[in-house]
């Protein structure tokens, strides 16, 4: 099955496919995607870092969803799923083929696919929260920190 699967891909995108390399034809295809969701995650972060580092972590969650349980999307959150639901449509085109998978098995991996959307986001929020404390030399949650004196001599 992963070969027709593989095969679908490299047919779609004008790629030859030689039998023999069947182990290279898998690391390239999940590279396709990896490639994918990291770019389409970091020009999310890029475009809308300011939003993303003052909100909760939660904040995202919407956004890549394209829904909110109760309440409207924010034109940011609006904005986000805009960029990220065709990358997401994309994805499920490399890896769904319809006749081969029922719609729980489609919305499963939709599932997993935002929720990696979701992690690489969140964790580019937090790896620049983190950096940002390293190079100020304290820590912005306590600014009682920069203002603080060394006691004593050395």
């Amino acid at each position: 099955m992963l070969s027709k699967l593989f095969r679908k891909y490299y047919e779609k995108e004008n790629v030859v496919v030689d039998d023999d390399d069947d182990d290279d034809d898998v690391v390239g295809f999940a590279r396709t995607i990896e490639r994918l969701i990291d770019e389409t995650s970091l020009e999310i972060f890029r475009e809308y870092k300011n939003t993303l580092l003052k909100e909760s972590n939660v904040y995202i969650v919407p956004a890549v969803w394209g829904a909110v349980k109760n309440g409207e999307l924010t034109l940011i959150q609006k904005e986000i799923h805009a960029i990220i639901f065709p990358a997401v449509k994309k994805i499920l085109d490399l890896l769904v083929q319809p006749k081969e998978v029922n719609a729980a098995q489609e919305f499963a991996i939709g599932y997993l696919v935002r929720g990696l959307f979701i992690s690489k986001i969140i964790y580019m929020i937090e790896f620049y929260k983190n950096l940002s404390d390293t190079q100020t030399g304290f820590d912005q949650q306590n600014p009682e920190l920069a203002n603080m004196e060394p006691l004593g001599h050395a």
